[in-house]
């Protein structure tokens, strides 16, 4: 009887913890993800070279509060559009919408600058997304 209870704790807790709020809105493709170290810590996202042009990306931060110090594009030409945007966001609530100029390009990278707000054994993760 003991172990039919810490199974189904078990299975409670595993779904209670594996629910993510689905805050990315339809129509935007996954281009990746980063792990952020407690300090600061830079990561950088490649776009695959087969992707589609991009006129938008959405920045989404989980499992941790985030403070993004900056976010920089570079495209396919070479060209590097450097937002400076500097922000905090709340893990699975706040995302970021960012406007690439010149309408859908093709993105070779995104880099970012970026620290978690909280120590705990968590660490935030950010997704890209773009369309």
């Amino acid at each position: 009887m003991k172990s039919f209870k810490t199974i189904a704790f078990s299975v409670i807790l595993l779904s209670l913890l594996s629910c993510r709020p689905n805050i990315v809105p339809p129509g935007w493709d996954f281009l990746g993800k980063r792990q952020v170290s407690l300090g600061v810590d830079h990561d950088t996202v490649t776009i695959p070279p087969g992707a589609r042009t991009l006129s938008r990306l959405l920045i989404v931060v989980r499992m941790n509060d985030l403070e993004l110090y900056d976010i920089k594009v570079t495209f396919e030409s070479g060209e590097v559009f450097d937002t400076k945007f500097r922000g905090r966001f709340l893990a699975n609530r706040d995302t970021q919408i960012v406007d690439l100029p010149g309408g859908a390009r093709r993105v070779r990278r995104v880099d970012f600058r970026y620290r978690s707000l909280l120590r705990t054994a968590r660490r935030a993760e950010v997704e890209l997304w773009g369309k």
